[in-house]
């Protein structure tokens, strides 16, 4: 997994088994403004974090998003917060490809960016400037032809940031079922995507 590197961040590896990654993540993700936005709970203890970090966040292209160059010395080097690309879940490609949206789309070129970051860095244009990071590695290393991106329709600050990025709406995907909530929650989520020939054409100008 290589290192990724914008004007303000660094995107690394999780380190899993580490006490201090342990405490960043759950300083971040126990607030509840943070994780059930993004359609995961809030995590309850420290070990919940452990454990989040062994078993979802140490993948091969997951990232934790650390400042270059914090003036607090507390966060040097402390994750503050995630963003990945992963297999388009199940249920995402059959709506996909139900409405005949998947083009040249398949397995192996095409992945879903999810992201997220703690509520007091919340508004600085870090994940847009993250994102344009990974949108680089996926299309240029990866050699992915689309990238999916999706957002509850309520969560009007994933939408801007989406919006800055790039991703163009394609449709609005309702009663969607959050796996990763408690109980049986469904949302309406509004799905983009932006192919490799639309980000070099934003690259160009």
């Amino acid at each position: 997994m290589r290192e990724l590197t914008t004007e303000d961040l660094i995107l690394r590896a999780w380190r899993a088994n580490d006490d201090a990654e342990t405490a960043s993540l759950y300083r971040y993700a126990q607030d509840p403004d943070v994780g059930p936005s993004a359609g995961w709970s809030a995590h309850a203890d420290a070990e919940e974090s452990a454990a989040v970090i062994r078993t979802v966040l140490c993948n091969a292209q997951s990232y934790a998003v650390v400042l270059k160059h914090p003036e607090d010395e507390d966060l040097i080097d402390k994750p503050i917060g995630s963003i990945s690309l992963q297999a388009v879940p199940p249920q995402v490609m059959h709506y996909i490809e139900a409405l005949d949206l998947a083009g040249q789309d398949s397995v192996g070129n095409t992945m879903e960016l999810g992201f997220w970051i703690g509520k007091p860095f919340w508004g600085r244009g870090l994940i847009p400037q993250a994102s344009g990071a990974i949108l680089e590695h996926g299309f240029k290393d990866l050699k992915l032809h689309t990238i999916w991106c999706r957002h509850d329709v309520n969560n009007i600050k994933s939408g801007r940031a989406q919006d800055k990025i790039g991703f163009e709406h394609v449709c609005i995907m309702e009663h969607i079922h959050m796996d990763m909530l408690p109980g049986d929650i469904y949302r309406n989520e509004e799905l983009r995507r932006i192919t490799r020939e639309q980000w070099e054409q934003r690259a160009e100008r």
